[in-house]
């Protein structure tokens, strides 16, 4: 799917280092990164790939298998899926055989080509998540990112309106798994405004144009549009009313564009919708979904459903998506297919918002700070905590137990184990909750973890 791209000062929020006390101004010898591009480290890397795992294990729970794209593409193969704006926006060069090559725009027409290439016989559906990044040479005064992480899914092989609700409810299903509370699924329809251009005698310019003024939701552009060009009474009508037909209960919205419809095929496209806010409301997820008939996304490859994913206070989607049929045919084997892609970035931006809490700027500390380790039996003793799961990092510097514990305070390690004679002293709280134990080899250390959250000297 194609997914929209952040802005630097997304970016920046969503890192939350741009005021971070370890930072260094850059030399004249050092060059900062490339316009469009960003660094992670410390809780801001650590909560991207915790966010992005939990997502993963989402998808595959659904029965979503892995799929990990190449990160450079042929430019044609690219193009051959793409708007015109998209391919514009191409990361191009050549390589040394001449030919034309592109950094990954897009993570859908990736896995368009893996199936149309290689997986052309392979029994249907096939179902197929990702994380990744993707690349879009964006103009500098866009204020966009020209790097940013994706993460979704494509399900492919079943034309049905079950496949178009199993992608939703997985959507919502993935935000909730991240701990995002409160978000709004969006749901238009390509075909009934494709129908609505049907009974329009206009160019393929001017089709152009009367799309991106509806979904834009232009009132202004579209009744300029519609004093320039001519066609029937009737679909006048229909795109007067067409900019009004979003923001409210789907049952009633429906209702109101049945009033409107000039042909077969927008009917058929109310229909899917209604059926697929049928299915939908088995998945319990009804109260998120509203429908918008403006949804109109200009990328070259959706047929059907299309889908984006708000989050209050945010002027911006977390993630877009819709049904594809004809894309996969561009490569070989025509297969219906639908997807979802989510920005990472702004899923992160919308935890931020939700929970009202500034991103760390600091190290992220190990769990527990093992010092004196000088035997095969205390490093085996390490190994093992770090096997049951906690984070373990071993002092290098030969520092007495007074100084680790002074080490452990200034980097915010919660705890400190001291090996000696007597046994592993484990030191753990803060001010008068300072608490230090005699854990014998084989001891239960998360017991003694949990009696303190930190440690001063």
């Amino acid at each position: 799917m194609n997914a929209p791209t952040p802005s630097p000062a997304e970016s920046s929020a969503a890192d939350g280092l741009t005021t971070a006390p370890f930072e260094r101004s850059l030399t004249a010898n050092v060059a900062p990164v490339p316009r469009g591009v960003a660094d992670y480290f410390w809780h801001a890397a650590a909560q991207r790939r915790q966010t992005e795992q939990t997502m993963l294990r989402t998808f595959r729970s659904w029965g979503y298998a892995d799929f990990i794209p190449p990160t450079l593409e042929r430019a044609e193969t690219i193009a051959a899926g793409s708007s015109s704006t998209l391919q514009s926006q191409l990361v191009r060069f050549s390589d040394r055989d001449g030919a034309m090559l592109a950094l990954r725009a897009d993570m859908t027409i990736a896995a368009a080509r893996l199936m149309a290439t290689r997986l052309y016989d392979a029994p249907l559906p096939q179902r197929f998540c990702y994380a990744g990044h993707v690349f879009r040479d964006l103009e500098a005064q866009a204020g966009q990112q020209r790097e940013f992480a994706q993460t979704g899914v494509e399900l492919i092989g079943v034309a049905a309106p079950e496949a178009d609700a199993e992608v939703l409810a997985l959507a919502a299903a993935a935000l909730q798994a991240a701990g995002l509370r409160d978000f709004q699924l969006v749901l238009g329809q390509m075909e009934f405004f494709g129908g609505l251009l049907a009974e329009l005698s206009l160019s393929e310019s001017e089709k152009i144009r009367l799309q991106m003024a509806v979904d834009r939701n232009s009132e202004a552009e579209v009744d300029e549009l519609l004093r320039t060009f001519s066609m029937p009474h009737s679909a006048r009508r229909t795109i007067e009313a067409l900019l009004s037909l979003s923001g409210r209960p789907p049952a009633l919205l429906l209702a109101e564009a049945e009033q409107l419809v000039l042909n077969q095929r927008m009917s058929d496209a109310l229909a899917n919708l209604r059926t697929i806010c049928a299915i939908l409301d088995r998945y319990g997820i009804m109260p998120a979904v509203t429908l918008d008939l403006t949804e109109i996304q200009n990328i070259g490859y959706y047929t059907g459903l299309t889908f984006e994913v708000l989050a209050p206070g945010l002027g911006f989607r977390l993630a877009s998506g819709g049904r594809y049929d004809n894309l996969i045919g561009a490569f070989g084997r025509t297969m219906p297919a639908v997807g979802v892609a989510f920005v990472l970035e702004r899923v992160l931006l919308a935890l931020t918002a939700q929970n009202r809490q500034q991103p760390l700027t600091t190290p992220l500390p190990p769990d527990l700070v093992a010092g004196n380790v000088r035997d095969a039996q205390q490093m085996s003793t390490v190994n093992r905590w770090r096997g049951e799961g906690l984070r373990v990092a071993v002092d290098l510097e030969g520092r007495t137990e007074s100084q680790l514990l002074l080490h452990a305070t200034t980097t915010a390690a919660p705890a400190v184990a001291y090996f000696s004679a007597s046994g592993i002293r484990v030191t753990t709280g803060q001010g008068a909750a300072r608490r230090t134990t005699t854990l014998a080899t084989g001891g239960d250390l998360r017991r003694v973890l949990a009696s303190g959250h930190g440690v001063t000297p």
